[in-house]
């Protein structure tokens, strides 16, 4: 997975032609075996195989990171509720990772579809609600390990008693989380590391995050937890997940805790 995180990127152009049946099963399987963040919020996950059924909902949409056209679509629904948005980032990202491992691309989109319009398309839960898109298909250039990134510095984003003698023991699952998707690249995340404890808060860093990516910085609070974790479970830890007593850390908001322990 670690490899995978290093070769994911955003793809925004994909080859004009369906994945192979092979593949369209093996994304059937791992959507049915993602594990959500939190099993007590009911949501669910489409696989849209015809993806010209959601392009042909772009219309009037404007700008790249809510129009991007693929071949198939995977669509989430959820019932509203207190993480459902974190819910939906986390296991929608471990999808992602597993695709890129396929060499399969993938980008989040965070298009506005009408709900009539979507429940016309698949037939949603009555609680449910849609969510969000990932587009997918073969990608124009094939995946690779990806140099470099704009990403914010390890200052900017840890926090905490984070010195010297964690550097290398952590630096693989920092870079993890800071190679993850945002939307408009705004990097929310903000850790505050005590020891084995990290802590998790999204950082509104200006105006644009605070008052038009609300919702849409919660799905990446998910998406980088996701990074993290899988990459801490690699190098061979045990992670729980979970609410815990936490620091205030100014406007930041507390998301969750993962504590990390050697197996």
């Amino acid at each position: 997975m670690i490899q995978a995180i290093n070769s994911r990127k955003s793809i925004r152009n994909y080859k004009d032609i369906s994945v192979s049946a092979e593949h369209l099963q093996k994304i059937k399987t791992i959507i049915n075996e993602a594990k959500p963040l939190f099993d007590n919020i009911p949501m669910e996950t489409f696989l849209i195989e015809d993806g010209k059924k959601i392009t042909a909902t772009f219309k009037g949409l404007i700008g790249k990171y809510t129009k991007v056209e693929a071949p198939h679509y995977l669509a989430f629904t959820s019932e509203i509720k207190e993480g459902h948005l974190e819910n939906i980032g986390f296991i929608g990202e471990e999808i992602v990772l597993k695709l890129t491992e396929l060499g399969i691309g993938t980008c989040w989109v965070g298009a506005a579809v009408k709900e009539e319009i979507f429940k016309a398309i698949v037939k949603v839960q009555d609680k449910q609600r849609y969510i969000i898109l990932i587009a997918l298909g073969y990608p124009v250039e094939a995946l690779k390990p990806v140099e470099t990134r704009k990403r914010l510095g390890r200052s900017k984003v840890v926090t905490g008693s984070y010195e010297n003698q964690y550097e290398n023991k952590y630096e693989t699952i920092i870079k993890a989380l800071i190679d993850a998707p945002s939307a408009v690249n705004s990097q929310p995340w903000k850790l505050f590391i005590n020891n084995n404890k990290f802590d998790l808060y999204l950082e509104n860093r200006n105006i644009l995050t605070k008052k038009l990516l609300k919702d849409m910085n919660h799905v990446d609070m998910g998406i980088g937890l996701n990074h993290l974790y899988n990459s801490a479970i690699e190098l061979g830890y045990k992670v729980e997940l979970k609410k815990t007593s936490h620091n205030e850390e100014g406007n930041s908001l507390y998301i969750i805790s993962a504590i990390l322990n050697k197996s």
